[in-house]
């Protein structure tokens, strides 16, 4: 079975978020199983692969160039897909995304004729299961929503001047929302079959509250619609072998996460307390507001705070407010560090996640598998993942009286390290989810 995966990130190519480490590491667990998975991805500035050869493929009426790239990880083949407007910086945050993913999802149609299942993933490559409903390419298609409150809406003008996809599509093919293309919609109504990243948010998101303007399309479409828990590369994250860390350990002997906690307050010059690890991108999904409204009160329960990320630029500036005033209680490093995030997962006591909504969450799969019982709000993949007092602590309210009652239930627990260990013993491999991706493929085709 051929599968392609198109998506916008996939680490170690491009990351910015979870949807980068998925596609890192489903498609080496789905090649485990026989499958033969191909990853299509932006040749984005920097990335190194192979020129392969080229293609075309038709914008704003135009016949236009692919240039093909070839990479490989860990066995998996990836195409990169060449266009001009990809060479830059970084993969989003640009006026012209939206022009741009339309153009990739176009020029990856042309490419497709060969596969049995295209797997499109988030609004940057929705486009592709209307596409093959046009009759551009032959396979299957399954869509998966990583996160729904990023959608891909522009005005059906320009779209329908770069595409030059036939006008019945805006209301006969799902397109329209609101009076705007809201690319998601589509991936979504013309997908053979749709999954999210874990079984609450696939509920979550049929909900008014959840379903971010959406929820009626998906309750129309859920009978197609299934929630498959992510997975994480345990390869990669396992304190037993971590090339960041300098004292390994596992959960039959936590003496070198011991270690590694004292180095880390070291480093930090944090006084010997409770400490508490937060690793995010500062985004009002994440609820790291929640925890700057909640510092004073963290203080007075007597727990540090170790805080790496960054994002909305009022949060940094708190945040590095707050360090400063509080500088052997609460460290702040803004932007993103690989091996100090490492450090701050095996270093820290416990790991606080107050999302206000949470497709799935790696970190607090990260954070198990390291002995730092996650603290999480009850909502989404956390509630899937998370077994309060048995593998971490929860909390209800989205509000920073939330956050420090789920730090209250850590702090008076009587056996944290049984909590650690119990929760380095949950399997949150990709084999699970890997083995549901390939019964869903195999009955789209029968």
């Amino acid at each position: 079975m051929k599968v392609a995966f198109v998506a916008s990130e996939a680490f170690p190519f491009a990351k910015v978020g979870g949807l980068a480490d998925v596609i890192g590491s489903l498609p080496q667990a789905l090649k485990k199983q026989g499958l033969e998975p191909t990853i299509f991805l932006p040749w984005y500035w920097g990335i190194q692969g192979y020129y392969v050869g080229e293609a075309w493929f038709n914008f704003e009426g135009n016949r236009e160039k692919i240039g093909i790239g070839h990479a490989e990880h860990k066995g998996v083949r990836y195409v990169l897909v060449g266009l001009g407007d990809f060479a830059r910086d970084k993969p989003y945050g640009y006026q012209d995304d939206f022009r741009r993913f339309v153009r990739f999802a176009m020029a990856t149609a042309e490419l497709l004729g060969d596969f049995d299942v295209v797997h499109a993933h988030d609004w940057q490559a929705a486009l592709l299961s209307l596409l093959r409903n046009l009759g551009w390419f032959r396979a299957r298609t399954v869509y998966t929503i990583h996160n729904l409150a990023y959608q891909g809406v522009w005005g059906p003008q320009d779209f329908y001047a770069w595409t030059r996809l036939p006008g019945e599509t805006y209301y006969g093919a799902g397109l329209e929302h609101n009076g705007a293309v809201n690319l998601m919609k589509a991936g979504i109504v013309n997908a053979d079959a749709v999954t999210t990243v874990s079984p609450r948010y696939a509920w979550e998101i049929t909900t008014p509250e959840g379903g971010e303007g959406l929820d009626g399309v998906l309750r129309s479409q859920q009978g197609k619609l299934r929630g498959i828990l992510n997975g994480l590369d345990t390869d990669y994250w396992d304190p037993a072998t971590d090339k960041y860390l300098r004292h390994h350990y596992n959960a039959g002997d936590l003496s070198g996460k011991a270690r590694n906690r004292a180095e880390l307050l070291a480093e930090l010059a944090l006084e010997d307390r409770p400490t508490l690890g937060v690793v995010s991108r500062f985004a009002h999904q994440k609820g790291i507001d929640l925890i700057a409204d909640a510092v004073d009160g963290l203080m007075d329960l007597g727990v540090n705070l170790v805080v790496l990320g960054s994002g909305e630029p009022g949060l940094e500036r708190t945040f590095a407010w707050m360090a400063s005033h509080l500088p052997d209680r609460l460290a702040y490093v803004q932007g993103y560090n690989e091996a100090l995030a490492h450090r701050i997962y095996a270093g820290s006591d416990g790991f606080l996640m107050p999302s206000r909504f949470e497709p799935c969450g790696l970190a607090q799969l990260i954070a198990m598998r390291y002995g730092t019982p996650p603290i999480v709000r009850a909502v989404g993949g956390l509630l899937d993942t998370v077994k309060h007092w048995e593998t971490g602590f929860m909390f209800d309210s989205m509000d920073a009286g939330g956050i420090l009652h789920g730090v209250r239930e850590f702090l008076k627990h009587p056996n944290r390290d049984w909590v650690a260990r119990n929760a380095m013993q949950q399997d949150f491999s990709w084999e699970g989810p890997a083995r549901e991706y390939v019964a869903l493929y195999r009955q789209l085709l029968g």
